[in-house]
């Protein structure tokens, strides 16, 4: 008779086990909310490691690279175009995990500008503009990309429209236009093309 009672319980603790089993495993599956947390939390991530990457290839390119302020071309630094490279799997996986993701795209965009991919910067920029028309430092990435295009005319719309928002991101697509337009000065002086 003691076995009976010895089985009952045993029943009674594996019904117990299995049913915090199946809670366990149920309260596992996270919703539609929590998913979306989770793949922006992925994205910011990525996105900063993007960042960091930028901020490094920058440290590198200041050797190697033009001495003015403003160097809107892509960097010539073996090392620096490897940070690029970098930063753009990063904001590529934050855009992945968040396609509405403005600053990624902005960043992706300087990235391809920095190692000469105009296209693909442009590209990438328009994407940033196309979320947010007022994205003043897209904008002035973008007018960077133009000048590196030597597409001065668009290079100043954007510079106008900079304005019109009062950003001070247009002091500094100014200031990159003005050494754009000395450096014309000085090939048509010097007979270049």
């Amino acid at each position: 008779m003691r076995l009976f009672p010895r089985l009952v319980v045993i029943s009674i603790l594996y019904l117990i086990a299995s049913a915090g089993t199946v809670a366990a495993s149920e309260s596992s599956e996270k919703t539609p909310e929590a998913k979306a947390n989770d793949a922006s939390a992925k994205a910011t991530s990525a996105y900063n490691e993007g960042v960091r990457r930028i901020d490094h290839a920058k440290e590198i390119g200041l050797k190697g690279d033009s001495t003015y302020a403003y160097n809107y071309r892509a960097t010539s630094d073996a090392k620096a175009r490897r940070e690029y490279e970098k930063a753009v799997t990063a904001f590529q996986k934050a855009i992945t995990l968040n396609p509405q993701f403005k600053e990624a795209h902005n960043n992706l965009g300087y990235c391809f500008r920095k190692l000469g991919k105009l296209e693909e910067s442009l590209a990438a920029y328009d994407r940033a503009i196309a979320l947010d028309s007022n994205f003043a430092q897209a904008r002035e990435y973008r007018g960077e990309t133009y000048l590196s295009l030597g597409q001065l005319t668009k290079a100043q719309a954007e510079l106008e429209f900079l304005k019109a928002l009062k950003s001070p991101y247009a002091d500094q697509l100014e200031h990159s236009i003005e050494l754009f337009k000395l450096a014309e000065i000085d090939r048509a002086a010097h007979g270049d093309k």
